[in-house]
């Protein structure tokens, strides 16, 4: 697979010295891959501009209110770590730092968690 690092190779080397602003946006522009997958849908009929569109700004909302409770919300209990592991499946047995540290999964998913707790 081809691909293209937009930035430098860490924050000491900001990618600018050795390529030109304009080599980055023309990159941007013709080989980003989640613009050529939009265009693939639209070209093969399978989806059109308006209904992308839609999409983009139901999950930009979506994302705008998760980023709210995020922020707003406070830190959650120490099981919010076992939770979302595997979806639809029993409890999971979670090993601790060593061998003889082992819990069962005490809330399968966050929304669980966040209903015990009464954030819900």
């Amino acid at each position: 697979m081809a691909t293209y690092r937009h930035y430098g190779h860490s924050m000491s080397d900001p990618g600018t010295s050795y390529r030109t602003r304009d080599e980055i946006q023309e990159v941007r522009k013709t080989r980003d891959p989640i613009t050529g997958f939009k265009d693939r849908i639209i070209t093969s009929s399978l989806a059109i501009e308006e209904e992308l569109k839609a999409i983009d700004e139901e999950v930009r909302k979506e994302v705008d209110e998760a980023l709210k409770i995020a922020t707003s919300d406070g830190v959650l209990p120490p099981e919010a770590l076992f939770t979302d592991i595997y979806h639809n499946t029993p409890a999971q047995e979670i090993r601790g730092a060593t061998i003889d540290e082992t819990i069962v999964q005490p809330y399968k998913t966050s929304a669980h968690l966040l209903k015990a707790i009464g954030r819900a």
